[in-house]
C-alpha cells in the first residue's frame, strides 16, 4: 500500500484499522505499509508527582532510524525522533516533562498527573525500513498518605501489668491497617474500621521506650505509609512495679482509714 505525502495521515489511519498492518512514513514523501504480527502491549503503573518509563520494546537486534510516540489512537504525536532531531514539545500539557531514549525508544514521563492515564502508541522504524508499532497502557494512582497515631492512655496502672492504648487514622479510603510493636507486647489486640484502627497493648514489664508502627495498605498496591512513634514511659525499679504501685496505694489507703477509726474510738 502506498500513500502520497499530502494524504499520509488519512492513509495511515485506514491502514492501521487492521492491526496486522503498520505504516512507515518515508522521508521521501511516500508511505510504505508492511505486514507484521500483533503489537506488543504493556501495562505500567505510576504515581502522581513521580516519574515513569514507558517501555517501547523494539526488536533487540534493530538499529533505530525513527521513533514516534503518540496518543489518541496514533493520531497525535507527543514525542518524536527523526533525522537526528528529538522533539518532545508537540503538546503543551507535556512540555518539560518528557525525555526520549533514542537507543531503546523508551519514553520517560516526569511529574505524573491523573489525566496522564491512557494508552500510548510507539511507532518504530529501523535502518532497514522495517516498522513496528507497540502500545503502553499507563495507570496513574495516588500514594497513600502517612497515617496519624494518637495516644489515648499511656501505661495505665493495673493489678498485673501496664496497658498502652492507641488510635491510628488515615485520610485515604479502602485501606487495611496493621501494627508493629517493639519491644513485643505480652498481648496485643487491634480493632479496625474503614478509616481507623485501635490498638491495646499489654506489657508485663515496663520498657523505657516503645516503638509503634501503624501501616496502611490498599488492595494489591505495594505502596504503604509508615509512621513510627517513640514514646517515653514511666520507669520503675521493680519488675512488677505496675502491680506493686496498685498494692501500695491500696495498703496506704486502708492504713489511713484504720487510723481514723482508732482515733475516733479513743478520743
Amino acid at each position: 500500500v502506498w500513500c502520497s505525502r499530502g494524504t499520509s495521515k488519512s492513509c495511515m489511519a485506514v491502514a492501521l484499522q487492521d492491526r496486522s498492518l503498520t505504516a512507515v512514513p518515508r522521508p521521501w514523501g511516500r508511505l510504505q505499509v508492511k505486514v507484521l504480527g500483533e503489537m506488543i502491549t504493556t501495562t505500567v503503573v505510576g504515581y502522581v508527582g513521580e516519574t515513569i518509563v514507558l517501555p517501547a520494546k523494539p526488536i533487540k537486534s534493530w538499529t533505530l532510524l525513527r521513533i514516534d510516540w503518540s496518543i489518541l489512537h496514533n493520531v497525535t504525536w507527543i514525542a518524536t525522533w527523526d533525522k537526528g532531531v528529538i522533539k518532545t514539545d508537540h503538546r503543551p500539557e507535556y512540555k518539560g516533562r518528557l525525555s526520549l531514549n533514542i537507543t531503546t525508544a523508551d519514553l520517560t514521563m516526569r511529574d505524573l498527573r491523573l489525566r496522564d492515564a491512557m494508552h500510548y502508541d510507539v511507532d518504530i522504524l529501523n535502518t532497514s525500513l522495517h516498522n513496528q508499532v507497540n502500545r503502553v497502557y499507563l495507570e496513574v494512582k495516588e500514594r497513600l498518605k502517612k497515617p496519624t497515631i494518637q495516644l489515648y492512655q499511656n501505661f495505665t496502672k493495673s493489678e498485673n501489668g501496664c496497658v498502652l492504648v492507641l488510635n491510628c487514622s488515615s485520610s485515604d479510603t479502602g485501606v487495611n491497617f496493621s501494627w508493629e510493636v517493639e519491644p513485643p507486647c505480652h498481648h496485643c489486640s487491634s480493632n479496625s474500621s474503614t478509616d481507623t484502627s485501635e490498638l491495646i497493648a499489654f506489657f508485663l514489664t515496663t520498657p523505657d521506650t516503645v516503638n509503634l508502627t501503624c501501616i496502611v495498605k490498599r488492595e494489591l498496591d505495594s505502596a504503604s505509609s509508615i509512621l513510627i512513634s517513640k514514646m517515653k514511659v514511666p520507669t520503675f525499679e521493680s519488675r512488677h512495679n505496675c502491680g506493686y504501685m496498685f498494692a501500695w496505694g491500696f495498703f496506704t489507703t486502708m492504713l489511713a482509714v484504720t487510723a481514723v477509726i482508732l482515733l475516733y474510738h479513743f478520743r
